[in-house]
């Protein structure tokens, strides 16, 4: 056990992005992954599925881009996490149905919400049972123990037939004091209680049937315990030819009513005769004729045996075992609701109505009536604020909890009756005149609240200061314990000042820090730009042109004549 708790509260916690939860992952791999799991070979496997959301199934990989099918098998790390999430999609219910029964593994599915959801899928799961699980998981520990009785107290046959011309068929009392039935399982057997079977096998073959000859080959068929690891095989041999011809017939036979001869176990009856058994007298009108259906109806019902039998004779012969009475009016299938078993394994079926154990009431027997609507260390039904229907409280107006023990409008009217009495104990001890409850100072209140007090808080108007306390209905007289918390909380005053000079400062502060910024990084970037100017006008080399348009605005004219005067 310290190891389960040791690895219980070492194991990670993780959570789908999803309100469904990849919950069929984890399973498929607890019952494939039978080495690391450590399953033993001879032991009864059970698995608890707890969980407070709906499920990830077969086709929700296409979400993530994962289409490939589960391939129903291991794919654990050496640290033991699942390492193929992203290559496999989910697991179908038909796989988690083939997956547990080859496994011989029982699911419990342990929920707290979905409870309709879980009982469908239940049924869609051979191996599987569901219980609903407290809010807190409070429950828990009773609910496996429960699950677990039931399923050690269930034996289930099943065979491999379904594709055989073999079939097989169960019947058994389960209890010594009933009549053998048409069942394959038995239910709220105890410990030392001998159940025995009974097995009708038939070989069915002709045009009707699977098989259009007689098989020649031997078959091997396997009976199994389901959720135990026991096993029964046969292994058939054939003869289909067919003696009883050549032994002859049974004229007028006792077995048809001495109106026919059997043949090959069949009645061939004589003229003016009829019925399987040639019981019924064409001629005779005191015997009513074989086709006559007037004696086969029930009153306010037109169909012949409530359409569930045959007529015969003016008798209902009723078409399955299951389905009883005059009339074939009664089927034990009427007293099954949402699970497999009659009247819920805990009483008796009596033409469509339920007969309950003592413990249990309701339709089908499914609600037991225990204590299990009062709450520990209390005597009251639902706290006195309800009715237990089915093993739950339905709480009237105002309250609600699972024991209707929670009245928030109660609350509040409690909490400001006793305000001014704790209000006083916090300031003065002379408070009689006001308060005659007994108080006791304490540290917290949580240990208290824990055990069910209701916790309040107010506001002291003289200094702001909040007080707590919490109180607890202890009987029946209105009498109540208080406890009050010691400290107050008190929030400190603000430096009003200091707050606004501080954010006057911030405001300053980060102004001139963004201009100084500004300004470093504008006097960077001219610089920049002035030393590129620089560089470029001193790397330029232009080539000296004159221009063919400009004329030089001085001129020198000489005068010839003024040389030949001098």
């Amino acid at each position: 056990m310290p190891v389960l708790q040791e690895k219980v509260n070492s194991a990670n916690i993780s959570g789908n992005l999803d309100a469904p939860e990849g919950g069929f992952d984890a399973l498929m791999q607890a019952m494939v992954c039978k080495d690391a799991i450590g399953w033993r070979d001879q032991s009864r496997r059970i698995i608890v599925f707890s969980t407070d959301d709906k499920f990830h199934y077969a086709g929700d990989g296409k979400l993530a881009g994962v289409v490939t099918p589960n391939d129903e098998k291991c794919h654990l790390n050496e640290n033991g996490e699942y390492d193929a999430y992203d290559k496999y999609d989910y697991p179908s219910i038909a796989q988690i149905n083939k997956v547990s029964k080859e496994q011989n593994i029982n699911i419990i599915f342990a929920v707290s919400a979905f409870e309709n959801l879980y009982r469908e899928l239940s049924k869609l799961i051979e191996t599987s049972s569901y219980g609903l699980m407290n809010a807190d998981s409070s429950n828990v520990v009773e609910l496996v123990v429960d699950q677990y009785k039931q399923i050690t107290s269930t034996v289930r046959l099943s065979d491999n037939s379904t594709n055989s011309p073999v079939t097989i068929q169960y019947r058994s009392s389960c209890r010594e004091d009933t009549e053998p039935v048409l069942t394959n399982k038995c239910s709220g057997i105890t410990q030392g209680v001998e159940v025995t079977f009974d097995l009708d096998i038939e070989v069915r073959c002709g045009i009707f049937f699977y098989s259009k000859e007689c098989p020649t080959d031997e078959e091997k068929v396997i009976i199994e315990v389901k959720t135990l690891q026991d096993s029964l095989f046969l292994e058939i041999e054939f003869d289909c030819n067919c003696t009883c011809q050549s032994e002859g017939r049974i004229d007028n036979s006792t077995l048809c009513s001495h109106h026919g001869d059997k043949v090959c176990g069949v009645c061939e009856c004589f003229p003016g005769f009829q019925g399987d058994k040639c019981m019924c007298s064409i001629h005779d009108e005191s015997n009513p004729r074989y086709e006559d259906d007037t004696l086969c109806k029930a009153p306010d019902d037109e169909r012949v045996c409530s359409g569930q039998g045959n007529c015969i004779c003016g008798a209902c012969e009723c078409r399955e075992e299951k389905v009883t009475g005059e009339f074939c009016q009664c089927n034990s299938l009427k007293c099954v609701s949402g699970g497999e078993e009659i009247c819920s394994g805990h009483g008796t079926c009596d033409c469509n109505k339920c007969n309950c154990n003592e413990g249990y009431e309701g339709d089908y027997c499914g609600c037991p009536t225990d204590k299990i609507c009062i709450k520990e260390g209390t005597s009251l039904v639902c706290s006195g604020q309800g009715t237990c229907d089915c093993g739950r409280c339905k709480c009237n107006d105002s309250y609600s909890g699972q024991y209707c023990d929670d009245c928030k409008t109660c609350n509040a009217g409690k909490c400001l009756t006793f305000r001014d009495c704790v209000l006083c104990r916090m300031k003065s001890s002379r408070c009689e005149d006001i308060c005659n409850i007994t108080t006791t100072m304490v540290d917290s209140l949580q240990p208290h609240v824990e055990k069910g007090a209701r916790a309040c808080t107010f506001e002291d108007e003289s200094d702001g200061c909040h007080f707590s306390f919490s109180y607890l209905y202890r009987d029946q007289e209105n009498d109540y314990e208080i406890h009050i918390k010691k400290k107050r909380d008190c929030l400190e005053k603000a430096d009003l000042m200091g707050i606004v000079f501080g954010l006057v400062g911030a405001i300053v502060t980060i102004g001139l820090l963004t201009l100084l910024i500004w300004k470093v990084i504008t006097t960077i970037h001219d610089r920049r730009e002035y030393s590129k100017f620089e560089s470029e006008r001193s790397n330029a080399a232009w080539n000296t042109e004159s221009n063919p348009l400009y004329r030089d605005p001085s001129h020198t004219i000489q005068n010839p004549v003024f040389a030949k005067n001098a």
